[in-house]
């Protein structure tokens, strides 16, 4: 999957990865509200709230960590069909890119199928 990135669409793909990561951050802040709301109606008692979201955070530290530590330009690929699988982005993120460059990650895309599911 080595695809070579010119210089200003490495920028865009940065962008791109920065959009994904505070889109993930979001999904897991919203999970983790929740959790709270849950509590908060007394549905969850205080233990069962701290461990459920002890659990998030932690399913979720796993998942960015994996995702989006050691970044690197050779990386970046692997990185977008990721995010793209897990419809954390999606094919409108990367309009920034050349068509070439969109054309060979959607290329990538459709060789691998469309359902990939987010591994914590």
């Amino acid at each position: 999957m080595r695809y070579e990135f010119s210089k200003p669409e490495k920028k865009i793909v940065r962008q791109v990865i920065e959009t994904g990561l505070q889109r993930d951050f979001q999904s897991c802040i919203l999970d983790i509200d929740q959790i709270i709301q849950q509590w908060k109606s007394k549905q969850l008692s205080n233990r069962e709230a701290y461990h459920e979201i002890f659990g998030k955070v932690k399913e979720n530290d796993k998942y960015i960590a994996r995702m989006y530590d050691d970044l690197r330009g050779s990386t970046y690929m692997i990185v977008l069909q990721g995010l793209l699988a897990n419809k954390t982005i999606s094919e409108a993120d990367l309009s920034g890119l050349s068509e070439t460059t969109r054309n060979a990650i959607l290329a990538i895309r459709r060789a691998f199928g469309n359902d990939a599911v987010k591994s914590y």
